[in-house]
């Protein structure tokens, strides 16, 4: 993780992934999968890969996982899109008086890392 992501940590106690981020790392990713099937990738990659967190709860309706670990907390959104394609944004952060010294940014490429094994993302 560069000195940036911790610096800009220091007064930011979150990251989220969305369309057009600042930094292209934190874009929201896209699969050629169902929203349903993708779910269930998600959940098998947690319990299998991320067995550091604690997963909350599993809302198949709105298409969300929570996961928590310690004082953090991430938020996984599966959305469903045209046809057979799905989408994935998350968003992470962290309680306390500071900010999170980057753990958040840390967080979320972990997570996308762990997924990647099991499911590649569409370019784009």
């Amino acid at each position: 993780m560069s000195l940036t992501r911790v610096l800009v940590g220091i007064f930011k106690s979150f990251e989220e992934t969305k369309e057009q981020p600042k930094v292209p790392e934190l874009k929201t990713r896209y699969y050629k999968k169902s929203r349903d099937r993708l779910m269930e990738t998600v959940k098998t990659v947690i319990e299998r890969k991320m067995t550091n967190w604690e997963l909350k709860k599993i809302d198949t309706d709105r298409g969300e996982i929570v996961l928590s670990k310690g004082s953090s907390l991430m938020i996984i959104t599966v959305y469903k899109m045209a046809g057979m394609q799905s989408a994935i944004d998350v968003y992470c952060s962290k309680e306390g008086a500071l900010g999170d010294f980057g753990s958040s940014y840390k967080y979320i490429q972990q997570f996308f890392k762990a997924l990647h094994t099991e499911i590649q993302p569409e370019k784009g």
